[in-house]
């Protein structure tokens, strides 16, 4: 008896990341990503990442945040409680960009047990003096010893021009987080504008630093 030929056709990677998971050297996660001020779900790098880390066979999360334009502090932290409410935050992996890593530290700093990891793309917490979020940064002061209690992996990213936020700001992050930065010549603020469309060692950064 001659067994039915299968149509289905994999790529080596595709390959790669199904046997991975199969044999149990890397674990699927929830990935939520988190655009920022003035942005919408699948904006700049958003959506090519979220089809890529799928073809991986994570599970991608990523809300339209609530008045992108004008965002409030409380609304943007609700709508992540309610976009991860049920799932396991223990394989939770959150993606922010820009504004929107605020926000993810927001909710890390009050959980009381620990997300997977954290990946900051341009993203700040204190307020730099910008006019556009001055007066959401300017609610609170983030608490990175929480914050560090409560992710198990963390990576950051940003450009060595961003035009909006300072460099201060953007190597702030890394130094609260403990963690060596990727600066990224003339990336700017690693978005569309800047040629960021897709984002290949994002990608890589999550695989190599934030999965294994």
């Amino acid at each position: 008896m001659i067994a039915p030929q299968c149509s289905l056709s994999l790529n080596p990677s595709m390959l790669y990341w199904l046997l991975r998971s199969f044999v149990g050297i890397i674990e699927l996660m929830t990935f939520l990503i988190i655009h920022g001020i003035g942005g919408y779900a699948g904006i700049h790098w958003q959506q090519w990442l979220k089809e890529r880390l799928e073809y991986q066979g994570h599970s991608i999360l990523m809300p339209e945040m609530p008045n992108p334009n004008l965002p409030d502090r409380n609304d943007w932290l609700q709508k992540v409680k309610e976009t991860v409410a049920g799932i396991d935050i223990s394989q939770l992996i959150i993606v922010g960009h820009s504004l929107g890593v605020t926000t993810a530290l927001d909710y890390i700093e009050q959980l009381t047990k620990q997300i997977h990891g954290l990946v900051s793309v341009s993203g700040f917490a204190s307020n730099y003096g910008s006019e556009l979020n001055g007066y959401f940064l300017r609610l609170k002061q983030i608490d990175f010893e929480k914050v560090r209690l409560n992710i198990k992996r963390a990576a950051v990213l940003y450009g060595d021009n961003d035009p909006y936020v300072t460099q201060n700001a953007l190597e702030e992050i890394a130094n609260n987080l403990g963690v060596n930065a990727h600066i990224i010549k003339n990336g700017g603020h690693l978005n569309s504008e800047s040629g960021f469309s897709s984002f290949k060692l994002l990608l890589d950064v999550i695989n190599s630093e934030i999965l294994t």
